[in-house]
């Protein structure tokens, strides 16, 4: 898998004309990112967030998504348990 990953680094940071440790820079904002939105969602969605909380940490169209997501699980479970 390392081999995979360098190889990647190289091919964006050709494509993009950037040196690869800017790629890693990119990559590893980029994940921090998703984990940290990750974690204001899932504390949103336990209660442990109010929605202006995690509002103004992720965005509402995050939120929004996240509120829309909920809802299909708990109509699909719903739906599983009376089916």
């Amino acid at each position: 898998m390392a081999v995979e990953l360098s190889e990647r680094v190289r091919e964006i940071a050709r494509a993009r004309d950037v040196p690869e440790s800017q790629v890693f820079e990119q990559a590893l904002e980029r994940g921090l990112e998703a984990l940290w939105n990750d974690v204001i969602l899932s504390q949103f969605l336990r209660g442990e967030l109010s929605r202006e909380e995690a509002i103004e940490a992720v965005g509402h169209d995050l939120v929004r998504r996240a509120e829309r997501e909920a809802e299909a699980v708990e109509e699909d479970v719903s739906w599983g348990l009376n089916a």
